[in-house]
């Protein structure tokens, strides 16, 4: 009987056009997998192996990377409330649509600590189609708690002993959440730098600066929308959002210094501006009536209708929304010209959000920012394995790293919309059979 390694079948990708992320210039090339990872990157013509693939006049991509995917779907009722429970079935498509829309790599930054860890492994052994998944455990909150997957913590103890149980667990990662002040937070850091686990936050209570000074590993959302950024006094609330962007001073010393400081770090930004556009333009029909919604289930889109997060807004709120946006694309585009890494989510499934779609309406909205077509590829692909601290093993098409590939019919560089145009997902490896 042959042995397994016999098994395993050389596949050389023929002729694409190769976007290697790495900086080089696109070129046409044979890429070669062995198992699940890259062999060669060859002239066309010569690459070696079992089983040829054509793939000329296509462009070949890293797999994308969401990092900001809750895949435990918690759906929302028809009343706008959260079910108590993750749905498998809809666990199960949400996965299905990110692999099928190109996304081999996903992290979910908070979901119930030991459901999370039992998908990651099931995802790992293959028992589940879907993209690898790096995933936080329950997000360390204060004050009240409404649902999974949140745990109140109001103590240095007991949030060294949530991160403790967390890390016991099998978790990727930390997440504190909004209500979290900076001296609750150095106890979360401490606890999970002992544990070898990176916190991110999604944080209020703390500014982005405190948490910078602080050791944090990453920050969640676009912006801060603290009042050492905006100094004068805002409404809370979402709205109060819209009237921070409005007084925002783009060259005031607390904008520069706090760039400075987070590219100087090197703490990763995902920035999820879908998260906010579906918010301020959550009156358009962009979003309600966005051909995606007929990926997911009707009872899906009426839990997002239900539970939309500026559904009281008036007419006249909705007015400033969206003569506030501009505002925040100024605020991303100068967290890229700074330095600062970014990279790419979309918090789905909250409202209007599709799972997998959603990453390439993100990837335009970073073009809309001004950021560079080819650096919105690379915030998509490269900058989320060097946040994930997986540089050395994917991101980028060289010889060694892992086999995740996306191969699109046309190229994104000419039309960043020709992300959607995937003709082949490859992950360990292997061909994802079409669906």
């Amino acid at each position: 009987m042959p042995s397994a390694a016999f098994l395993i079948a050389t596949i050389v990708l023929r002729g694409s056009t190769v976007l290697d992320m790495t900086g080089a210039p696109p070129r046409r090339a044979d890429v070669v997998l062995d198992g699940e990872r890259i062999a060669a990157v060859v002239p066309p013509g010569e690459g070696k192996g079992d089983r040829i693939v054509a793939v000329t006049g296509k462009f070949l991509l890293p797999g994308f990377a969401d990092l900001h995917a809750h895949v435990l779907l918690h759906p929302t009722d028809a009343k706008g409330h959260l079910a108590a429970k993750a749905d498998r079935g809809l666990t199960l498509l949400t996965l299905q649509l990110l692999l099928a829309h190109g996304i081999t790599t996903v992290r979910d930054p908070g979901a119930e600590t030991e459901a999370a860890v039992a998908l990651r492994k099931s995802l790992a052994a293959g028992a589940i189609a879907g993209p690898r998944l790096w995933t936080c455990g329950r997000i360390l909150d204060a004050g009240e708690i409404e649902s999974e997957p949140f745990v109140r913590v109001e103590t240095a103890e007991q949030a060294r002993g949530e991160v403790r149980r967390q890390a016991a667990a099998g978790v990727d990662c930390v997440k504190a959440y909004s209500g979290i002040a900076p001296g609750l937070l150095r106890s979360i850091l401490d606890e999970a730098h002992a544990q070898r686990l990176p916190v991110l936050g999604h944080l209020a209570a703390t500014t982005w600066r405190e948490a910078i000074d602080l050791g944090i590993d990453g920050l969640e959302h676009a912006a801060p929308w603290t009042p050492d950024i905006v100094p004068r006094a805002v409404n809370g609330g979402l709205f109060g959002r819209v009237e921070w962007l409005e007084r925002l001073d783009l060259d005031e010393f607390p904008v520069h210094a706090l760039i400075a400081a987070l590219a100087r770090r090197r703490v990763p930004v995902d920035v999820t501006l879908i998260a906010m556009h579906t918010k301020l333009f959550g009156d358009s029909d962009r979003w309600r009536r966005n051909p995606d919604l007929a990926l997911v289930p009707a009872s899906l889109v009426k839990g997002f209708r239900a539970g939309a997060f500026t559904r009281t807004w008036t007419e006249a709120q909705y007015i400033r929304a969206h003569a506030a946006w501009p505002k925040l694309l100024e605020w991303v585009r100068a967290l890229h010209q700074g330095g600062v890494l970014l990279t790419a989510g979309t918090d789905t499934p909250t409202p209007w959000i599709v799972p997998g779609a959603s990453l390439h309406d993100e990837l335009l909205l970073l073009e809309e920012a001004g950021i560079p077509r080819a650096e919105v590829l690379r915030i998509a692909t490269r900058n989320a394995a060097i946040a994930l601290r997986r540089e050395a093993e994917q991101g980028t098409i060289e010889v060694g790293k892992l086999a995740d590939l996306v191969v699109l019919a046309a190229d994104p560089l000419a039309d960043l919309r020709n992300t959607r145009r995937i003709e082949m997902v490859i992950q360990r490896g292997r061909i994802v059979p079409a669906r």
